[in-house]
């Protein structure tokens, strides 16, 4: 059997019965922290731009907009919720698809999971699939992706998106090859957009891409059914020959899923995953030493020389670009003290005692020769005084890793910060209360009245 069919196989075969307790325990722990910075990415421009363009663009009234009272249709609001769920840089990652899995597919679970219908059962179902196709993918294709200048979030996660709303469509298996085949064509997203509005733009056109994929091929649609083999085909386009290992995304599926092992990790800092050790590692010295900016003479960072790919602004001067700037993150965290949403404003870049540290900044890399692609590297920060004093802090696991996960009373803390300005503190608590017990709800709608302000933005 070819591997696309095989993987198409395995999308249509899998039943919510089949999935592990911890699969659905980590799946409802991915919806209150995905639907929280969704609600949180209003307060961006991009997330405004996105709700605006959308409900100028119409569209069938069957899925709404998170933090609205737009309803649009299911390919739209997938594109605005995957939007504004990457646009303040806020949501999960993993390791094998060196993304962000949540946010392509849950915009699709939901959207399509309103309009058909659907039970908290069936949408987990959707959820949990469309990560493990997007990160087994991930797992075939290694680090090449990046190294080609790809956005993997905006590349697997169209497949992702695909393969939930196949399961949620019903699609059987040469209509899910198909949904496959007219998503490999869809997926796109340029690296060199970091920083700016289309970074978030592309976990939306992922949704809207794998969405409509699956609709096209539920109306007979074709594509070729071979899209992940031979020559012309998804990987070896993308990357290369030689650079991935195509047999990967089945040999294992779902044995086990990506979403428990090796698992999603959890942001607690609104920026790029990459900087999070070093947050760590300067908050600690923050905190055990009383550390203040006019006793700092210089900040000396060893992290690896891949990041530099990552974070490739040196010197913002807007929340984008500080959210891929170990510079302004190291800065902030000794300025602040913290580094929560408010410190990703273009005022909080730019106040003065931050800019002034930012050329303090200073980074090394002692895998400049052989760069670390595993991300297996600790971050060292040392703090170097005025007084002559050399304080250094080291981590290999940031908070919110798999390894350190967030408690569950701190995504619901997370999730309260992220729509404190936007929901009632009972419409939170009832919130929280549905989507810890996702599976028993028969239908969506209970849950999204209660993401809906009371004076909904457009």
């Amino acid at each position: 059997m070819a591997l696309t069919e095989q993987l198409a196989q395995l999308i249509v075969s899998t039943s919510y019965e089949q999935l592990p307790a911890a699969a659905v325990t980590q799946a409802k722990r991915a919806f209150l922290d995905t639907i929280g910075v969704t609600l949180a990415g209003h307060r961006e421009e991009a997330g405004r731009l996105i709700t605006a363009w959308v409900k100028e663009a119409g569209g069938c009234q069957e899925a709404t907009v998170l933090g609205t009272d737009l309803c649009t249709s299911p390919a739209l609001a997938a594109l605005a919720n995957g939007t504004l769920g990457h646009a303040l840089d806020f949501d999960d990652v993993t390791a094998h698809m060196r993304g962000h899995p949540s946010v392509p597919v849950l915009p699709v679970a939901l959207a399509l999971g309103e309009a058909l219908g659907a039970s908290g059962t069936e949408v987990i179902t959707a959820y949990v699939l469309g990560v493990e196709v997007e990160a087994k993918l991930g797992k075939a294709m290694g680090s090449a992706l990046p190294r080609h200048g790809w956005h993997p979030t905006a590349v697997l996660g169209t497949f992702g998106a695909a393969a939930a709303a196949a399961k949620l469509l019903g699609l059987d298996v040469q209509q899910t090859q198909m949904a496959l085949g007219i998503a490999a064509s869809k997926a796109a997203g340029l690296r060199r957009n970091f920083g700016t509005m289309t970074k978030p733009l592309h976990a939306g056109e992922a949704a809207r891409g794998g969405l409509e994929a699956a609709q096209l091929a539920q109306r007979g649609f074709s594509a070729d059914p071979e899209i992940l083999e031979g020559r012309f085909s998804f990987f070896t386009t993308f990357v290369g020959e030689g650079e991935c290992k195509p047999e990967a995304a089945v040999e294992d599926f779902g044995q086990p899923y990506e979403i428990v092992s090796p698992g999603l990790g959890v942001k607690p800092y609104p920026s790029c995953r990459q900087t999070h050790r070093a947050i760590d590692a300067m908050l600690a010295l923050v905190q055990a030493h009383g550390l203040k900016p006019e006793a700092v003479s210089e900040i000396v960072c060893q992290c690896s020389a891949v990041l530099l790919d990552f974070l490739i602004h040196h010197r913002p001067t807007t929340g984008l670009q500080g959210k891929f700037s170990m510079e302004y993150c190291l800065a902030a965290a000794l300025v602040y003290g913290r580094l929560g949403l408010e410190q990703f404003t273009d005022a909080s870049v730019q106040d003065p005692r931050v800019q002034a540290l930012i050329p303090r900044v200073r980074l090394e890399h002692p895998d400049a020769e052989r760069p670390d692609w595993e991300g297996k590297q600790a971050d060292v920060v040392e703090v170097v005084l005025h007084d002559g004093r050399r304080l250094r802090q080291r981590v290999e696991v940031p908070k919110g890793d798999p390894q350190q996960p967030l408690t569950w009373e701190e995504l619901v803390a997370k999730f309260r910060d992220c729509t404190t300005s936007l929901l009632s503190e009972a419409q939170v608590a009832a919130a929280v209360e549905q989507i810890a017990h996702l599976e028993e709800l028969a239908a969506l709608p209970s849950l999204l009245d209660n993401l809906t302000p009371a004076q909904a933005l457009v």
